[in-house]
């Protein structure tokens, strides 16, 4: 518990700092709400009108002002209403949050279940001819950004063979297919550019743990070479595997919002693009927000994890 508890401090100053970060680097960007807001109306120049808005907005108060409120508001789970539509913020985000974590948890797996196998294989088989195809496999995916992947997808699957749709989305009560057919084509896209960094990092812990004694030893008692590398072998090379996971998160939200806007499905990356262009700061801020949180719990999951798989780690000096 001493050791969660150390970790957690560690992980809230990098809460406030992002959060403030994009606070003020989002009322920096050119433009206005308010004239987002009076796009399309004919007293869009009338000054008195612009600092009424402003003052009902409570956008003439200074920045760090205007930061203090809202750091007050998310103590008590009010993340505000958006500048441009009205709607409470919590309840967009909930709308919108499945869709993403949908796409993240489909395109984790699938770059999990592509990559630890061939790591394996590609450790074991280290410096022969598997193991150097697929180590030119994993770099020459990793050459292609997830975009262009995307749409090379949309153009091989949905243009030319029309298997499944280009763009859209299916909410589950439709049905699990008319659901997951919007989803394959960018989780391909995404997991893909996931699985030579996976793949890389465990090929590597392998070849270290597949020298050790240990697994020596376990040869010599005539064990099978599955059994050896799946038991004796896996789990200590997951560590590094761990560590990227997690790390990976970070990359991974960055990335959704490029293609969810791709496929158009109607993620928190297509709502922070949309929020960005509207100067809607509070939407924006929410979306960081969640970000943020979401990258704590997660590093703080990874240090819990790395408890579990080397118990070893909890009882180092500075750790407890």
């Amino acid at each position: 518990m001493a050791y969660l508890r150390k970790r957690l401090l560690h992980l809230i100053p990098v809460f406030f700092l992002v959060t403030f970060a994009s606070f003020t680097l989002v009322n920096l960007l050119p433009g206005d709400v308010v004239d987002a807001i009076l796009a399309d109306d004919q007293a869009a120049n009338d000054p008195e009108l612009r600092r009424q808005i402003k003052a009902d907005l409570g956008l003439d108060k200074p920045l760090l002002v205007r930061y203090v409120v809202w750091l007050g508001d998310l103590s008590q789970g009010d993340l505000g209403r958006s500048y441009i539509t009205g709607k409470k913020i919590g309840d967009l985000l909930v709308q919108r949050i499945p869709v993403t974590l949908q796409l993240m948890v489909m395109s984790l797996v699938f770059a999990l279940l592509l990559a630890v196998p061939l790591g394996i294989l590609s450790g074991y088989r280290s410096n022969r001819a598997i193991d150097r195809w697929i180590s030119g496999g994993a770099f020459g995916i990793v050459a292609i950004p997830p975009f262009v992947t995307a749409i090379l997808f949309i153009w091989v699957f949905a243009v030319l063979l029309d298997l499944l749709p280009a763009a859209g989305h299916a909410p589950m009560f439709f049905g699990v297919w008319q659901n997951l057919k919007y989803f394959i084509l960018p989780m391909l896209a995404i997991g893909l550019s996931e699985v030579p960094i996976f793949l890389r990092v465990l090929r590597v812990d392998m070849i270290t743990t597949l020298q050790e004694d240990y697994i020596a030893l376990a040869r010599a008692k005539g064990l099978s070479t599955p059994y050896i590398l799946f038991r004796h072998a896996l789990r200590p090379s997951l560590f590094t595997l761990v560590t990227v996971l997690g790390l990976q998160v970070g990359r991974l939200i960055s990335g959704l919002v490029i293609v969810e806007n791709v496929f158009a499905l109607p993620g928190i990356g297509k709502l922070l693009i949309d929020a960005i262009d509207a100067r809607d700061v509070l939407v924006v801020q929410a979306i960081v927000t969640f970000s943020a949180i979401a990258y704590v719990v997660i590093n703080l999951t990874v240090d819990v994890l790395y408890a579990i798989l080397d118990p070893r780690v909890s009882q180092r000096p500075g750790m407890a």
